[in-house]
């Protein structure tokens, strides 16, 4: 099994939320060949289709994506995997869809957010507002695929042998980590449930998150995990050494 994590970068976008933050997507080349990528970076980043091309690759040779969650830098180059199955959760689709709505509606991003249970900090003002812009650009379920491609996490579908799903909410209301497997090593692909190395241990924007608490409590249950952690904005570490890896992609 061959990985290779991915990370690109946007600049040329005025959300705070958004600009200059590295995104990892997790290309995987499974024993029967089959190709799966582990999200697909922000919408309008160029760098994912030049940064595939150069491993290789082509989006259309992909036959499986898997959104750890679907924020708009996790789902915004699904559209490219035409001839992919696309896996994300129903219950956070129908979230999402509520959530945007409700903080399109509020004249006050910090007030909505606090409406649903969000505590905004005086600190934060500024990424309510970043927020509100993001969910109103980047409508979530605009940007997860053709419904004919979407599975659903929660109807238990088909998986390629040596990869399983786990559920870790709190990041989000749906999160997913992947795991992957071989005899001797393990990945666990984390997306924004343990989004960096060292990061995550911080009380910081807890507004982006569906449930602080609960992101926190799920981050330190994967920040146990025995192997190589690949997590959403940052590269790819060993978590018995703590150090990144030399080379983005390894084999298992």
């Amino acid at each position: 099994m061959k990985v290779t994590a991915l990370t690109t970068v946007l600049h040329e976008i005025d959300n705070l939320l958004i600009r200059n933050i590295p995104v990892t997507s997790t290309v995987v080349e499974l024993d029967d060949k089959m190709l799966a990528i582990i999200d697909t970076g922000m919408y309008g980043n160029p760098g994912l289709l030049e940064s595939l091309e150069e491993a290789g690759y082509s989006p259309l040779d992909f036959s499986l994506v898997i959104n750890t969650h679907i924020h708009p830098d996790h789902v915004g180059g699904n559209r490219h995997f035409k001839n992919a199955r696309i896996l994300i959760s129903r219950q956070e689709l129908a979230y999402e869809r509520d959530f945007a709505a409700r903080l399109r509606e509020s004249k006050d991003p910090a007030a909505g957010l606090h409406s649903m249970g969000r505590h905004v900090r005086d600190q934060e003002i500024l990424l309510a507002r970043e927020l509100k812009k993001l969910t109103e650009a980047y409508p979530a379920d605009k940007l997860v695929g053709d419904p004919e491609q979407l599975e659903f996490f929660e109807d238990q579908p088909l998986l390629p042998k040596n990869l399983s799903v786990v559920s870790v909410p709190g990041h989000s209301i749906g999160s997913r980590a992947v795991i992957l497997q071989d005899k001797s090593r393990a990945v666990l692909v984390a997306g924004d449930a343990l989004y960096h190395r060292d990061l995550w241990r911080k009380n910081s924007a807890g507004i982006l998150h569906y449930n602080a608490d609960l992101f926190m409590n799920n981050a330190r249950r994967i920040s146990r995990f025995r192997g190589i952690i690949i997590p959403g904005h940052d590269r790819a570490f060993d978590n018995h050494s703590r150090r990144y890896l030399e080379e983005d992609t390894f084999y298992l």
